[in-house]
């Protein structure tokens, strides 16, 4: 098994970027959705469907597999250790502060804070992926964008437990079994912390720990197979649809394999901005969004959930390019800042338990 020199820790840092700003990009994108047929022909709807079909098949399998090809088989405690501290933390940050905001609002207009409650902690506790979701009656929402952090730590938690088998063939054979099954199920409300979601994930994640130990990322394929991979991939791409998030797949298991080689692609093109020919403000600028995506994920979240961004399109609902604008360079300041001050209070109380530690290291050895 060959296992590619040219791993580094930041070697997917600028794809990130990338991928981070196409996430922010495209919320601001739908969010005017319903304010486009009326001004745009549907000759040009399509047009834009089919140039834009590539970034939603391929931007959330490219996430998965950039996380999968650095993964390693580790012990089940040491799994949950890890998953605990770099993504349970996050994610409870994020929903204490969403929470405060909803709780804030509801006060602020007189309304009931019970409400604010149900709507904003319940999909939190359970971890509900974007959808309808309804309970005991009540609309009760869903986590956002932030879903993406618990299906990354439940597919990285099952991909481990599918590595406990000693046969490569049996752990592939095991997860595609998985993936075709969860393909061909419906979206299901109320299914705790997105499970069947996680299932089709560990297979990009699973393709990426194959890129890395077959070396396929920087591997020449030659130009006739790009050819048929793009070829293969449109064919599908163009009757079918997914929505990784509510477990939609139009195709069923067809779709999976076209969203699995559209992200593969376009991973291997972002890689050619790694080269050293490539070296600008620009890729330094998106090397620093990647190297702090989680961040910015978490502040994406806090604002698309508890930002008032319906008043924003009312005000604009006419102008539906403009709103797009305003509400993407918004966003880019409200992340901006906020991923500032999340990134300085997480870091001073990283320094602060870290002297702690050592100060009580050191008066030990002082009563030794």
């Amino acid at each position: 098994m060959n296992i590619n020199n040219k791993n580094s820790i930041g070697m997917f840092d600028i794809t990130r970027g990338m991928l981070m700003i196409a996430v922010v990009l495209g919320h601001s994108i739908t969010a005017y959705v319903k304010y486009w047929e009326p001004q745009f022909t549907m000759h040009w709807w399509y047009c834009f469907l089919i140039l834009f079909k590539p970034v939603i098949y391929g931007v959330i399998p490219m996430f998965f597999m950039m996380s999968g090809y650095g993964f390693r088989k580790k012990t089940i405690s040491k799994n949950l250790k890890d998953n605990v501290h770099y993504l349970l933390k996050p994610y409870v940050i994020t929903a204490a502060v969403v929470t405060l905001a909803c709780i804030i609002e509801n006060t602020w207009k007189h309304q009931s804070v019970k409400d604010a409650l149900w709507y904003k902690t319940v999909p939190f506790l359970l971890g509900l992926c974007p959808g309808e979701n309804w309970l005991a009656g009540h609309y009760v929402g869903s986590i956002g964008p932030i879903w993406f952090l618990v299906v990354l730590a439940l597919a990285g938690f099952i991909l481990n437990l599918f590595f406990r088998l000693e046969q490569e063939w049996m752990r592939a054979v095991c997860i595609i079994v998985a993936v075709a099954w969860c393909t061909r199920l419906p979206f299901i409300s109320l299914i705790p912390f997105c499970i069947i979601q996680a299932l089709c994930c560990c297979g990009y994640m699973y393709i990426g720990y194959l890129l890395r130990t077959h070396d396929l990322l920087y591997e020449s394929l030659g130009k006739k197979t790009i050819i048929i991979l793009v070829i293969l991939a449109f064919s599908i791409m163009i009757p079918g649809n997914i929505e990784v998030s509510q477990n939609v797949w139009a195709l069923g298991m067809l779709d999976y394999v076209a969203s699995a080689i559209t992200g593969f692609l376009l991973l291997r093109l972002c890689m050619l901005l790694n080269a050293e020919r490539f070296k600008s403000k620009v890729t330094r600028a998106l090397r620093t969004i990647g190297r702090y995506s989680l961040y910015i994920l978490c502040v994406h979240t806090m604002e698309y959930l508890a930002f008032p961004w319906t008043k924003v399109q009312s005000l604009v609902s006419g102008h539906v390019v403009l709103g797009i604008v305003i509400t993407f360079i918004m966003r880019c300041l409200i992340i901006a800042a906020g991923s500032e001050l999340l990134k300085r209070c997480l870091e001073r109380r990283r320094r602060r338990k870290k002297y702690g530690r050592e100060r009580y290291y050191n008066q030990s050895r002082q009563c030794l």
